[in-house]
């Protein structure tokens, strides 16, 4: 009987981390099929220049704000309920999405789209550290990081064979369709593991939130979302290659396929990187190699060099995702976890929002490049924070 016991538990652990993992793969491949080519399909509904950058600036945010409700519903009401509701929101919201007939009325049904999603993100990395003891927690974060990358890579390559042969509404309505299965998966295998529920009116888990400890976590992931705004995130390496290093759109699409493949390859060992060095090392490490790369990178000048250095800089970016996880689950504790995990997830992403408008600023005022040195700043404070923080 205990060994049947160890080999339940054992499957149950295996069960959450990939039931979240598989979904969220097939999701972001649905949902990357068009997404690349989302700026035109709005100028096709009929929207201008400054409307799809106002459009792209209300999807980062709301991707953003619901993470701190969330959290606090997680503790609440559980992992589960937080991640099934809006599971089945999402096939709605994307038929609907297919159906609009103007960029307003797409943009609205995207908006809720991103604002559940955030809702549920502090209950998914909730949910991966409850489900693995915490020498594995390196492990369970990389297995999710390698399917949310896969589907991020093999996302366009569906929309590009898709695409020449269908209208843009029935990949839309494609998302809606997977999204479902999705959520049934998720009703069905996913399995609770925070049993301990917090109240919404406790004082003492709002109170815990303001502390020295807090606001250098703070601190250092808006170091951290500012890099990635200005670099991997952002359009500054895309508009760099073709402005500067006069490279095509299929020479920009191999970067990008190669940095991606690079950084799958990498996420078979980085969890075991993390169990071994521990996350807040490994995320301080890997900002700060962000950082240098992308200077080495915007430097190169031979194609063969060029790739290999953004390879080397993708790997270290997919580096930081897995660690990112990893510490969050580290620094909170299961009865507080969604609650700290959403508010530090709000004030992070809007902080490092600003980095869109901060790297073009720089860019008009002191050329191509200024993002990225602004980048390498932001890199080296997210690693002196990290350090400063105490285990």
């Amino acid at each position: 009987m205990n060994f049947l016991t160890k080999i339940r538990k054992s499957l149950f652990i295996e069960q959450n981390v990939s039931v979240l993992s598989i979904t969220v793969l097939f999701v972001l491949m649905a949902f990357f099929s068009w997404y690349p080519i989302l700026p035109i399909y709005l100028k096709e509904l009929g929207a201008n220049d400054f409307q799809v950058g106002f459009s792209y600036t209300l999807l980062a945010l709301s991707s953003t704000l619901m993470q701190f409700l969330g959290g606090i519903l997680s503790d609440q009401f559980g992992r589960k309920l937080l991640i099934i509701i809006p599971s089945f929101v999402f096939p709605i919201l994307y038929f609907l999405a297919g159906n609009s007939s103007h960029w307003i009325t797409l943009v609205f049904f995207l908006t809720i789209a991103n604002s559940l999603s955030a809702l549920q993100l502090p209950s998914f990395y909730s949910m991966i550290a409850e489900s693995v003891p915490k020498i594995k927690r390196g492990m369970a974060y990389s297995e999710f990081e390698l399917f949310v990358v896969l589907g991020i890579t093999l996302g366009p390559t569906i929309g590009m064979i898709l695409i020449p042969r269908v209208e843009i509404k029935y990949l839309f309505y494609f998302t809606s369709f997977i999204t479902f299965l999705c959520a049934m998966a998720r009703i069905l295998w996913l399995k609770e593991t925070h049993h301990h529920r917090t109240k919404f009116n406790k004082f003492d888990s709002f109170k815990n939130l303001f502390n020295k400890k807090i606001l250098l976590i703070v601190l250092a992931l808006s170091s951290l979302f500012l890099l990635f705004n200005l670099t991997t995130d952002g359009p500054f390496i895309s508009l760099y290659a073709k402005e500067v290093m006069n490279l095509d759109k299929s020479k920009i699409n191999l970067l990008f396929a190669l940095g991606g493949f690079a950084a799958v390859i990498y996420s078979f060992w980085g969890g075991k990187i993390i169990d071994k060095w521990g996350s807040k090392k490994v995320l301080s490490c890997s900002a700060s190699g962000m950082g240098i790369f992308i200077i080495l990178w915007s430097l190169s000048s031979p194609l063969w060099l060029t790739i290999a250095l953004f390879t080397i800089l993708y790997v270290f970016f997919q580096s930081c995702y897995i660690a990112y996880g990893s510490f969050l689950a580290d620094i909170t504790h299961r009865q507080s976890r969604g609650l700290v995990i959403g508010f530090i997830g709000t004030c992070s992403g809007l902080i490092g929002s600003i980095g869109p408008s901060l790297g073009g600023y720089l860019k008009f005022q002191f050329g191509s490049s200024s993002p990225f040195w602004a980048g390498l700043i932001f890199a080296l404070t997210t690693s002196l924070l990290l350090i400063k923080i105490k285990e």
